[in-house]
């Protein structure tokens, strides 16, 4: 990941001397001008600087010329700087912008850009979020909800191309699932990790408080730069995600495993003979159990080995011939895995929610009330551990209190 470059300038204590003598050394003003008028003059001719250079193609000399301008108050050169620095460290971005002279007002859209919501009007917010909240999917089969969570509008409009590109997909578009409008998380209080060799890390025990207020099953978490995964009932997505990737790790919620060679603990977890899963069998003679457990015909599978369960000594096998999304997310999604995700949406209360996650990391923080909470919306979703642990719960309170 590209560091952004932040030009001293901008650190620059901006008295009434400091703008005069910039105005003499950058335009050669007259000393009868205003400070502001001088100060609009440098910033204009920065400007001019910025944009010859940028059209010369020489980005390395224009991204500090906008820098310049922008800490002068030209409010254009934050939009350039924006763009140059698309793909630099939102955190280092927003350090920047913290630091500029123009008026909130006119910084209120770059606040939005970098969802550093707090820094904003509950009108302004509601002003940048609006255009969002028709985003949704619903299908009058849904089986499964989801929930996306995103931060700043980036990701929101990245959002809506990826649930136009789902409806538009003859597989996807086929799933009972319903996408429910995004909600927007302040990428300050989610803080989702930015490191591009690294799977993507975000503060999840404080988004679960964001959550208390919404009926849902699974969390897409839209945000942050690096590795996508799916843990727990949350799908977590770098923030440039295409279809593709989505498609890829949201089979991961139902049970699909990864076609290549596992990491050694996940494939000391994973491949055990006899174990069942979606599109993998660790033993041959678990084949006869897998066509029985998903009714299958046995003239739809054809046992092809793959690396997954390299790691732990073991050949695993997947049921069909050829390479799939589960080995390179790029490729076709088969028919018979297709099958299998319809057959999984007719039983969803077997998928484990987000819900029961949250429960999970309440009771790590000892917030009781919390864990109540979590585990009866798990349970209202038909999810048999979190509808036993509340059993257990009410047993033992029932214990307690009898005489």
């Amino acid at each position: 990941m590209k560091s952004m470059r932040i030009n001293p300038l901008i650190r620059m204590k901006r008295s009434r001397l400091a703008g005069f003598f910039l105005c003499l050394l950058l335009t050669g003003c007259s000393p009868a001008e205003s400070e502001q008028s001088a100060l609009q003059h440098a910033a204009q001719r920065v400007m001019q600087q910025a944009e010859k250079a940028e059209q010369q193609r020489l980005i390395s000399q224009a991204l500090p010329l906008y820098q310049q301008a922008a800490a002068l108050g030209h409010t254009a050169a934050v939009a350039a700087v924006f763009r140059l620095q698309q793909h630099s460290s939102k955190v280092l971005l927003g350090q920047w912008l913290a630091e500029l002279p123009a008026d909130a007002s006119a910084l209120a859209p770059y606040w939005a850009e970098l969802g550093h919501w707090q820094r904003l009007t509950p009108d302004q917010q509601q002003q940048f979020q609006r255009p969002f909240a028709a985003i949704t999917l619903q299908t009058e089969a849904c089986r499964l909800s989801v929930l996306p969570v995103v931060t700043g509008l980036a990701e929101a409009r990245q959002w809506q191309l990826l649930l136009h590109n789902w409806q538009q997909d003859p597989q996807l578009g086929s799933l009972p699932i319903c996408w429910l409008p995004p909600r927007f998380i302040d990428s300050m209080l989610l803080q989702c990790s930015e490191q591009p060799t690294q799977r993507i890390q975000c503060d999840l025990p404080a988004l679960q408080q964001q959550m208390r207020d919404v009926d849902f099953h699974q969390l897409l978490v839209l945000a942050g730069r690096g590795g996508a995964s799916y843990n727990n009932g949350v799908l977590q997505l770098p923030e440039q995600s295409d279809l593709a990737l989505l498609r890829h790790e949201f089979s991961h919620a139902f049970g699909f495993l990864d076609e290549y060679a596992l990491m050694p603990k996940v494939a000391k977890d994973e491949c055990k003979p006899g174990r069942l899963t979606a599109n993998l069998l660790f033993h041959k003679a678990d084949l006869a159990a897998y066509q029985q457990h998903w009714q299958l015909d046995a003239n739809e599978l054809e046992l092809t080995p793959v690396a997954s369960c390299h790691h732990a000594g073991l050949q695993a096998y997947r049921l069909v011939a050829a390479d799939t999304h589960m080995q390179h997310y790029e490729l076709a999604m088969p028919a018979l895995y297709l099958k299998l995700l319809h057959k999984q949406l007719a039983r969803p209360e077997q998928l484990m929610p987000a819900a029961y996650y949250f429960a999970y990391l309440a009771r790590q923080q000892q917030d009781w009330p919390a864990w109540q909470h979590w585990m009866q919306q798990a349970a209202k979703l038909g999810y048999r551990p979190a509808q036993q642990a509340l059993v257990i719960q009410n047993a033992g309170q029932q214990a307690a209190v009898a005489p």
